[in-house]
């Protein structure tokens, strides 16, 4: 994991718009971002006396603490890309990571990635701070071997136990007790005790679970996915018991860490799937949008069909309402479609 200096005060207004003229980026937004990071004032202000006012000229002026920051770092760092299959480069924003499976002590390659980083963020005028830099090695065997230490200039790079990356605890174990530690320790401490204070001002419980959504539920199943399906059994009881605590708050039952895991899993495994209802398309199909439909879209019987439209006109009610009177169910309620 690296650690930039002022990341996105480094950021050099000229090299900016070579890269943004690069990926074809309109001229008149180009010279808005260029003057939006040079020329602007600096200062210090106390009650009425203001010192130390001066004009930066060489961008990053307004770097640190902007809405812009992420995204214009973003396109700064876009041109460096890494992807094999055992390393890759993973980056977001000013957070960025190096994750390499190393085989048989093969560390030429992931040693190589991390030489070619350093190099070109040197010439790009990013500032890596070496000294809080560090290496997480995750090493299941029983008999672990030392690898060899990473230098960056010079400098050997510390080798952790735990690494907190996008607010997620990792561990060289992935048994991700850490990561627990940290979620009940902010949940009971803060969340609860917030959801406890709102109950005792009569809060309606409308608000009660809008508050626990946002504020609570948030945190205990921040990346869940990653973690959910490894947790021990002591770590899985902990969060459950947070989560009881604040039903007990709400009046209600919520679901347990497994049950959102799953879910969500579920969720990102089928995300890529659309369910259109039978009904919803069939009342739909007269529209402008489903008499004229856009090129190479998939043939949807009684929906895109023409040939079909004409014959549902004509037999309506039996295509979606059964002789009860009630919508089909079953396979012919629902078509599915891959994007």
């Amino acid at each position: 994991m690296f650690f930039f200096s002022s990341a996105f005060n480094t950021i050099q207004p000229a090299l900016l718009n070579r890269k943004l003229l690069d990926m074809q980026v309109d001229a008149p937004l180009m010279a808005w971002i260029h003057n939006y990071l040079t020329g602007q004032p600096q200062y210090v202000r106390l009650g009425n006396i203001t010192f130390g006012h001066h004009c930066e000229q060489h961008g990053g002026a307004r770097g640190q603490g902007t809405v812009l920051s992420p995204l214009l770092f973003t396109l700064y760092t876009s041109d460096f890309r890494f992807f094999l299959q055992s390393c890759h480069l993973q980056k977001f924003s000013d957070d960025s990571a190096i994750v390499g499976c190393i085989s048989r002590g093969q560390e030429e390659e992931n040693r190589s990635v991390v030489d070619r980083f350093v190099e070109w963020c040197g010439l790009n005028h990013l500032q890596l701070s070496v000294t809080k830099t560090m290496e997480l090695v995750v090493d299941f065997r029983k008999q672990r071997t030392r690898l060899n230490a990473v230098i960056i200039r010079g400098t050997e790079v510390d080798i952790v136990d735990s690494y907190k990356y996008l607010g997620v605890h990792l561990d060289n174990k992935l048994d991700w007790t850490i990561n627990t530690d940290a979620i009940y320790k902010k949940g009971q401490s803060a969340r609860l005790l917030f959801l406890r204070r709102l109950r005792s001002f009569n809060v309606c419980r409308t608000m009660l679970q809008i508050f626990y959504h946002s504020m609570a539920s948030s945190i205990i199943f921040y990346s869940v996915v990653c973690w959910g399906s490894r947790l021990k059994t002591a770590n899985t009881n902990r969060l459950n018991k947070l989560i009881r605590r604040a039903g007990s708050v709400l009046g209600v039952e919520l679901e347990s860490v497994v049950e959102v895991s799953e879910r969500r899993m579920l969720r990102k495994l089928l995300r890529t799937r659309i369910i259109y209802d039978r009904k919803f398309l069939l009342d739909r199909r007269n529209s402008p949008i489903a008499q004229t439909p856009p090129a190479h879209l998939p043939v949807i019987p009684g929906v895109t069909s023409q040939n079909v439209l004409r014959e549902n006109q004509k037999n309506e009610a039996n295509n979606h309402i059964n002789h009860d009177g009630k919508p089909a169910t079953g396979d012919d309620a629902q078509f599915e479609m891959d994007i």
